[in-house]
């Protein structure tokens, strides 16, 4: 007796089209299995093929999963700080409204409570302050976990005290103590659950990144994942244009030409594509770069990739064009007026808000080894002028013996005091007078020693262009970066010095004092 599966068999009408119609055409003349046909071919295959089934099922929906986990991490590496700011202060005041339906303010006749509208908006304020001052809405926040978890509690802390003060002090009315720890509770749960999330989706996404042009810029983002940077890419390998690399057979990072290895981006998951200053030059150029669009990959060159992933500017990789190109505005009359009254108001402010701490630290430092207090020294300031910098001083006394010497980080020059001082940064408040004379501004690169200025642009490209700016008390390479203690440190610096001069605008400069002020609460950036 033959058996016969009908085409609308249930297990048929579950199979895919292809597949269902190979098992029903293999079946129609196969002989029923029993226990003496068991082992034929015809069972054999039946059996390899519905076992095989649910294997393919979890592998595509494995595959579908994947896609979309991708999808969500790449929406979220891009995230502007705005986005984050809105869903912030979207959980707040939803945790403030269950807040309230909890637990309802009395009607008290001396000191009203806050509505609930006014709440929201105290506490979304205090929290965007707070956020900017510890920065919570960096990049670098979501993608360690630690970080995030610390800055998560100070920025809390600190927005739940600005709130308090604000309502206490300026509106003169109160808030239950219960209803902002429920809702401050409640925001930090979810706040941070959200980036917990965020930052998984986000190391499972581990976008492929493919480089055109030699070994030594594919070991250049080699060493940017080392330094913490890229941490979401995966490095597949590194192309050439048009024929191998000197020296690249046997080289497991080096993959092929970028022609040949076209049809292949799929296949290794490629997302990034970063093209070389001297691949760009390849006069066949687009016969690759249209196709790697075409495959879905974003291609970009390694100047605007590493500017935009890492907040520096490749010194090795800029010509004399880029200033062309850049749009420099370090000459806007606008902006150099407006920086002016920043600089005018923040110094004065800063002169009035640390004046209790000048005299214990000059009491602490004299304590210390019965030292002078301030130290003198000569810096080189805008456009190459020469002017005397002010500061507490944290080494001992004669530590260079009229000689520059580099500083590193466990410099045993630096006195007991000096190191805190230097930790919290409190060393450069001297500088505001600096900052009230018009020799320096708030923010801005770090001024240097003439003859250390003298002696890096001779090594460094593009050095002496830093100073088309006044120095900084603070800048976005400072807090960007740790004290340089090498010519090498000092090229790193200038990277983030001429990202400055590029991005620099009023936005900026917030930033970089809110991560200060973050500095001086934290005691290290």
């Amino acid at each position: 007796m033959r058996e016969m599966r009908p085409h609308n068999s249930p297990w048929a009408l579950r199979l895919p089209m292809g597949i269902a119609a190979n098992v029903v055409e293999s079946t129609v003349d196969t002989p029923a299995i029993t226990g003496a046909n068991v082992g034929s071919p015809s069972a054999r295959r039946i059996r390899q093929v519905s076992t095989s089934l649910p294997v393919a099922s979890r592998t595509a929906l494995g595959r579908a999963w994947n896609r979309f986990v991708g999808v969500i991490g790449q929406l979220l590496v891009g995230l502007p700080a705005s986005t984050w700011l809105l869903i912030d202060a979207s959980i707040l005041a939803g945790a403030l409204y269950l807040a309230y339906v909890l637990f309802p303010p009395p009607d008290l006749e001396t000191t009203p409570h806050v509505h609930l509208w006014q709440a929201s908006a105290v506490f979304v304020f205090a929290l965007l302050l707070s956020s900017l001052v510890f920065g919570f809405y960096e990049r670098e926040t979501i993608l360690s976990r630690s970080r995030l978890l610390t800055r998560a509690l100070l920025t809390t802390a600190a927005a739940t005290a600005i709130a308090y003060a604000i309502i206490y002090v300026v509106m003169y009315a109160t808030v239950s103590r219960r209803v902002s720890g429920v809702a401050m509770g409640l925001f930090l749960v979810n706040g941070v659950g959200v980036r917990l999330l965020s930052r998984w989706a986000i190391h499972r996404l581990h976008r492929g990144l493919l480089v055109v042009g030699p070994r030594s810029l594919f070991d250049s983002f080699v060493g940017a994942q080392a330094n913490g940077f890229l941490s979401e890419y995966r490095l597949v390998g590194y192309v050439t244009t048009d024929q191998e690399e000197p020296g690249a057979a046997g080289d497991p990072h080096y993959l092929s030409t970028i022609k040949d290895y076209v049809p292949k981006l799929g296949e290794s998951c490629v997302t990034d594509v970063v093209v070389g200053t001297e691949a760009a030059r390849d006069p066949g150029v687009m016969e690759w770069v249209v196709p790697c669009l075409q495959h879905g990959c974003r291609v970009t060159n390694e100047a605007i990739f590493y500017e935009k992933a890492t907040g520096q500017i490749l010194v090795d990789e800029i010509t004399p064009y880029w200033f062309l190109f850049a749009d420099l505005k370090v000459h806007c009359d606008e902006r150099a007026t407006l920086k002016r009254l920043m600089d005018l108001v923040t110094s004065l402010f800063g002169m009035l808000l640390t004046a209790p701490l000048w005299p214990l630290i000059a009491m602490a430092i004299r304590l210390d080894d019965g030292g002078p207090v301030l130290y003198t020294q000569e810096r080189v300031g805008q456009n190459g002028r020469i002017f005397t910098l002010c500061k507490f001083r944290t080494m001992r006394a004669n530590a260079e013996n009229g000689r520059s010497v580099w500083a590193s980080p466990d410099d045993p020059r630096v006195t007991r005091v000096g190191r805190l001082l230097r930790k919290t940064r409190l060393d450069e408040l001297p500088q505001l007078f600096n900052i009230l004379m018009g020799q320096m501004s708030i923010v801005g690169p770090r001024p240097e020693r003439p003859d250390i200025v003298a002696s890096l642009c001779d090594k460094l490209p593009y050095y002496a262009e830093r100073h088309l700016v006044k120095p900084g008390l603070t800048g976005w390479a400072q807090i960007s970066y740790q004290y340089g203690s090498s010519v090498e440190d000092a090229k790193r610096k200038l990277q983030f010095d001429l990202y400055y001069l590029k991005h620099m605008s009023f936005e900026l400069d917030m930033i970089i004092l809110f991560r200060t002020l973050g500095t001086f609460l934290r005691g290290a950036c």
